[in-house]
């Protein structure tokens, strides 16, 4: 039976030509030397089979530590348990703590595999936007595993809340809010699919349930004659003649935001006094819209032409549709104008080209851009009626100035 071992027989056995030396407190607990250094381990049974387990280098590791360790890795082996794969998996749950990445970290891997799947456009407009403005800045420190669906339910709660810069959309935030939540969810897809988490907590979480219910934008229109007079007035004597020109285009043409938003100089026939949005340039366009002008409508493009160097006719090149949006709604606030806004236009122009002019239901659909009938109907329609539009924006423009 080995000897208690002691310091004094510590420092002895270093100095001698022995390989190992046993204590006698902890049965199979013993000192190792090599060339370089002594090795504290313990022999051990496992089963069948005769293992030895590493503890620690001497001197960094005492006498007393290693009985204490070597003591412990008993306490195992009394409960079934093998020290070397409890070790081992020990130093792999250190290790994953070590590792743990952070919501963010795991948000901007998420977002570059993204990349490439949809428009530039769109991935800024919704998946970026999504997380910068609204997950990162609630969640982004916290490690991936540590986000509970307790956190998901309040974040939910918490997108409403968000004021952003610029925003032109006061309604649909509930909209919003399960837009937003189904990235993160979809993020959390991929944080499992990776490994970083065991289950997605995001799963069984319905933000409808969550927030009011939807509540859709109504674009504010005037559709009383005289009241549309009096608008178009209005817009007609404001100061700054650009702005007066862009108001007066779209109340003129009936065009959405995003028509003057897209309009090019490439997009002018100026020869047939006619507009061509090409596919997949104004609101979904499958065919070219044409847009047909009048002389006042061609004025307006030359005094646009000769101020500007852009491409497009109404802004900068770098301009967002939001910015522009916003501009125009600037000028109808600087008016006064609370009870029309610019897209109204559309709705005064279906509403009284019909009730005053009596004109053609489909002409003023098509000049909306509007899809009239089915598909077996919009299949035989060959003609867009262009001159028969052209002279219901004539009538349009004399109209509102009351001619």
């Amino acid at each position: 039976m080995a000897n208690i071992l002691t310091q004094t027989a510590i420092n002895a056995f270093l100095k001698s030509d022995k390989k190992k030396i046993s204590d006698g407190m902890v049965t199979g607990l013993q000192l190792h030397k090599t060339s370089k250094k002594a090795v504290w381990r313990l022999r051990y049974k496992y089963g069948n089979k005769d293992s030895t387990i590493k503890i620690g280098d001497y001197p960094d590791v005492s006498l007393k530590t290693a009985r204490d360790i070597a003591k412990e890795y008993k306490e195992l082996l009394a409960k079934g348990i093998d020290p070397n794969t409890y070790k081992r998996e020990e130093q792999e749950r250190i290790k994953r703590e070590q590792n743990k990445k952070s919501f963010k970290s795991i948000a901007y891997e998420f977002l570059e595999l993204q990349k490439g799947k949809v428009s530039e456009k769109r991935f800024k407009a919704n998946y970026t936007r999504a997380f910068e403005k609204y997950a990162i800045p609630f969640m982004g420190n916290k490690k991936i595993d540590t986000i509970t669906r307790h956190d998901l339910i309040e974040f939910v709660k918490y997108i409403p809340k968000v004021k952003l810069k610029n925003a032109t959309r006061t309604a649909n935030k509930t909209y919003t809010a399960k837009e937003v939540f189904n990235y993160v969810k979809n993020c959390l897809d991929y944080a499992l699919n990776a490994g970083y988490i065991e289950f997605n907590p995001a799963y069984g979480i319905d933000p409808a349930k969550l927030l009011p219910k939807e509540e859709k934008s109504k674009m504010k229109a005037v559709i009383d004659e005289n009241e549309v007079k009096e608008i178009y007035k209005k817009i007609s004597s404001y100061e700054y003649k650009a702005g007066r020109l862009l108001m007066q285009f779209q109340a003129l043409t009936a065009l959405r935001d995003v028509g003057l938003y897209r309009l090019k100089w490439d997009y002018i026939d100026w020869d047939n006094k006619v507009i061509i949005y090409p596919p997949n340039t104004y609101k979904g366009n499958v065919t070219a819209f044409r847009l047909p002008l009048t002389s006042t409508l061609i004025e307006i493009l030359h005094y646009f032409k000769g101020i500007t160097s852009s491409a497009y006719v109404f802004r900068e090149e770098n301009i967002k549709e939001e910015s522009l949006s916003n501009r125009i709604r600037k000028y109808y606030q600087h008016l006064g104008i609370t009870d029309h806004t610019p897209h109204g236009w559309r709705a005064a122009f279906r509403s009284l080209a019909r009730k005053v002019k009596r004109a053609n239901i489909d002409t003023i659909e098509l000049q909306l851009n509007h899809k009239i009938g089915d598909e077996v109907t919009t299949a035989y329609m060959r003609d867009d009626l262009l001159e028969e539009r052209r002279e219901l924006l004539k009538w349009w423009e004399s109209f509102l100035l009351n001619i």
